[in-house]
């Protein structure tokens, strides 16, 4: 039984290491324009594995729903991905999934206003808004950890290409939990992507 925790734990770790490694421009000498294809390509894979573990062992229920709780995991998950797809009016998908190779300006969406990581965000909700059984667990704690790191070290490069604005736009917007309610104002906004541009 334990030993297949720690395979669970290895496989998350596999994924997380190889995300942030090939994270930036560390595939582009040898995918050219295609790069952030590859990564996509290669990140769906990683991503599969520590889910193959997951279906390969049986997980055990570390407590049983009542009937309003899975009601209540229903309507969240319902409303997560109905965040997700209006947060993608946002964002240039072809861009992000390397189908094209776009560039576009660091710019603040209504989400951005609340939180630094939306889609981060969502999927802590998601993932910890599951039922929860021992594999799911060990799962969640891995993939929180991720987020954290992960956010971490995606700012590092935002902060490189835009040292002034995103400096002070970390300074006003929580990172992965919208504790302050909405944190930018629609002035704030417009003068940091203006900085933005002239960076």
């Amino acid at each position: 039984m334990v030993n297949h925790y720690f395979l669970l734990i290895g496989a998350w770790a596999l994924f997380g290491l190889s995300h942030s490694f090939l994270a930036g421009t560390r595939l582009d000498r040898l995918f050219g324009h295609r790069s952030r294809l590859a990564y996509n390509t290669i990140a769906m894979v990683m991503t599969a594995i520590p889910f193959l573990v997951l279906a390969r062992y049986p997980a055990i229920p570390l407590w049983q729903d009542q009937s309003w709780l899975q009601s209540a995991r229903i309507v969240v998950n319902v409303g997560v991905v109905l965040a997700f797809i209006h947060t993608l009016k946002f964002y240039s998908i072809s861009g992000f999934l390397g189908l094209k190779a776009d560039t576009w300006p660091l710019t603040f969406s209504p989400w951005h206003c609340w939180i630094r990581h939306p889609w981060y965000f969502l999927t802590l909700v998601f993932v910890w808004s599951q039922a929860m059984t021992d594999t799911w667990l060990i799962s969640t704690l891995c993939m929180s950890l991720y987020l954290v790191i992960g956010s971490r070290k995606e700012e590092s490069r935002i902060l490189a290409k835009h040292p002034g604005s995103y400096a002070e736009y970390s300074r006003i917007v929580p990172g992965l939990i919208p504790w302050r309610g909405r944190a930018l104002d629609e002035a704030t906004r417009l003068r940091l992507e203006a900085t933005a541009l002239q960076e």
